[in-house]
């Protein structure tokens, strides 16, 4: 008999170590929707204007920018690339749409996506052709596009000058009671979560990124997928030039400074592994969501802007160490 109960001992220890494992892979892998939850409830007890309907939607049209970049990002850190250029893509196109805002808005912004279209292609080529790391290629493709950013203005503000109705509203404009970048950001995030999840294409993206050697094998051509990327990872952040732009109808040459940071941040919040392969842009919106929380609310409580980038700060360390800590579960 004590056989018996000495012997379903274990058993017991072995069940409650799993149903602790199972709770706490539960945890990292939801941790971005319990951190959203977490952070609306806090945002809502801290400050009575937090629920009001125009802050939400100011909320939501600032977040909209940084969206559009992260959802790009999301893609090339699933081929276990980064993109430290997309902030300095953000100002070309800021900058190249304003300088053309006479010409109208077809031609401002189909230029000015053309250049960041390519430039990306670029980065995509110096990583594949010239084997430069990421890191380092998009590092001086940030320096070069921000250094042609003040080459150009001088280091001055470029207006828009005779820019047409169409060129403000897709900043400023409403469809229904809903803002424009807002709209935008949701439907370019929704097609390519499609992509991601239900095309070849996407289905190479994160074959590549999670072996690149295999995927070689199997066939599926590397450089171009990275390439390919790269290109997208350029159109969407000059998207984001263009909202940003249009919206205020000047273009800073400062325009897009670190939202290559917010965005993978927001990306690495949302589930996204930096090993690659790993990850969805649906995530990424909780992670986009959770930085304009974060930040909206500190705005409401008056906290310094110099406090809120140590926060940021930290939120990207915590980001990371909850991404390798869900990926050793896995």
């Amino acid at each position: 008999m004590s056989n018996v109960e000495i012997g379903s001992k274990p058993v017991a220890k072995s069940s409650s170590t799993t149903n602790l494992r199972t709770a706490g892979l539960f945890l990292l892998n939801y941790s971005h929707v319990i951190t959203f939850l977490v952070l609306v409830i806090a945002a809502s007890i801290a400050s009575p204007h937090f629920l009001n309907s125009t802050n939400i939607l100011n909320v939501v049209r600032g977040a909209s920018m940084v969206g559009v970049v992260a959802i790009g990002m999301t893609v090339v850190i699933l081929c276990r690339g980064i993109d430290l250029s997309a902030g300095s893509l953000v100002g070309v196109a800021a900058v190249t749409a304003a300088a053309l805002a006479g010409s109208g808005s077809p031609i401002a912004w189909g230029v000015a996506l053309v250049i960041t279209t390519a430039l990306g292609v670029v980065n995509g080529v110096l990583i594949t052709k010239l084997k430069l790391q990421p890191f380092i290629a998009t590092l001086a493709m940030m320096i070069f596009a921000r250094g042609c950013i003040y080459l150009y203005s001088d280091g001055g503000d470029v207006y828009a000058q005779g820019a047409d109705a169409a060129f403000r509203w897709l900043g400023s404009g409403y469809i229904w009671v809903v803002p424009v970048p807002v709209v935008l950001f949701v439907a370019l995030w929704a097609a390519l979560a499609y992509v991601m999840k239900h095309t070849r294409w996407g289905r190479h993206v994160y074959a590549v990124g999670a072996n690149e050697d295999a995927a070689r094998v199997y066939g599926i051509g590397v450089d171009r997928i990275k390439i390919q990327v790269y290109a997208l990872s350029g159109l969407l952040a000059g998207i984001a030039g263009l909202i940003l732009v249009s919206r205020v109808s000047v273009a800073e040459p400062n325009a897009g400074n670190l939202f290559e940071l917010d965005a993978i941040a927001a990306t690495l919040i949302g589930g996204t592994s930096f090993d690659g392969g790993v990850g969805a842009v649906t995530g990424t919106i909780l992670g986009v969501l959770i930085l304009a929380i974060i930040t909206n609310l500190l705005n409401l409580l008056g906290v310094s802007p110099f406090v809120q980038m140590l926060a940021m700060g930290v939120i990207i360390v915590v980001a990371v160490v909850i991404s390798d800590m869900r990926n050793r579960q896995r």
